[in-house]
């Protein structure tokens, strides 16, 4: 009787990246991301983020704009012209609830503005039309 070898659980596809130093925020994505086949990566600073995506670039992103010491659009320039982060969809999150603010977000290129403090099904919507996004683009090349 040949002997089996143990198989190695199936590792995650995508990545998701979420860029945060929030605690509590982090917690709410975890709880979310755990349904999902998705490797998580958490990172407390931009300049942690890509680095982390050059390792493996995210499907998606998350990131807290109160954290970028850059703005919206700069944050976005960044991000484009980085190899492992151009084609991600790149959702916002930040303390301003008023429209302007996430007219602001999307007019930046960002894919979809999520106001704080997290919310668990407005991240579950906006995860999973970001991964239907990608997936077709990803289709269409």
């Amino acid at each position: 009787m040949a002997a089996r070898s143990p198989s190695k659980p199936a590792s995650p596809r995508r990545t998701f990246l979420y860029v945060d130093d929030n605690e509590a925020a982090i917690s709410v994505a975890r709880a979310v991301l755990a349904e999902r086949d998705l490797a998580v990566a958490i990172a407390a600073d931009m300049d942690q983020a890509l680095t982390l995506a050059r390792r493996k670039p995210p499907e998606v992103m998350l990131v807290n704009l109160d954290l970028a010491a850059v703005g919206a659009a700069s944050l976005m320039q960044i991000l484009r012209a980085n190899p492992a982060t151009q084609a991600a969809p790149v959702l916002a999150l930040g303390k301003d609830a008023a429209p302007q603010a996430a007219i602001k977000a999307l007019e930046a290129g960002f894919f979809l503005y999520l106001v704080q403090p997290l919310d668990a099904t407005r991240l579950a919507e906006a995860l999973d039309y970001a991964l239907e996004f990608s997936a077709l683009e990803r289709s269409e090349l």
